[in-house]
């Protein structure tokens, strides 16, 4: 397990997961939120983006220690 420290939505988070693990399954959860979508489970469909500092990337294929 390794700590990661997210700030989504204006709030700062401290978790323990582990390396490998997608940040979507992080998102929904860990941090209980709902807007992030599976979708295709690929990273094709977009359902699972996810907007960082004004960049937008697929958390599906995002792990969460890269």
């Amino acid at each position: 397990m390794s700590n990661v420290i997210l700030k989504v939505n204006g709030r700062t988070h401290t978790l323990d997961v582990e390396p490998a693990t997608p940040l979507l399954y992080v998102l929904r959860n860990d941090l209980g939120l709902q807007g992030p979508r599976f979708g295709c489970g690929l990273g094709q469909c977009g359902a699972c983006k996810v907007i960082s500092t004004a960049q937008r990337f697929l958390p599906v294929s995002c792990r969460s220690r890269q």
